[in-house]
């Protein structure tokens, strides 16, 4: 599977999950769950080998992520390599 397929999956993952647990996804910020997924996807490509400055990039998706109210949960869910 590449990147992108892997980046799609976890997007997909994460809207499901939040949809079961909050039931509505109006107020989720889809960019920053997207980017965060495309950037995990390549954090667990790389075996974390990232720079300093792609990491703060993905502090600062989480951060947007947890904002919103019961989202810290999911994207503790989430926020794992996919099975090689």
């Amino acid at each position: 599977m590449n990147m992108q397929d892997e980046s799609d999956k976890c997007t997909k993952k994460f809207l499901k999950l939040v949809e079961e647990k909050l039931g509505d996804t109006s107020t989720v910020p889809k960019a920053a769950i997207t980017k965060y997924c495309r950037m995990l996807t390549i954090y667990c490509d790389t075996d974390g080998k990232v720079s300093d400055s792609f990491v703060k990039s993905m502090e600062k998706c989480i951060n947007e992520i947890i904002e919103v109210e019961g989202l810290k949960e999911i994207l503790d869910a989430c926020n794992t390599c996919p099975d090689a």
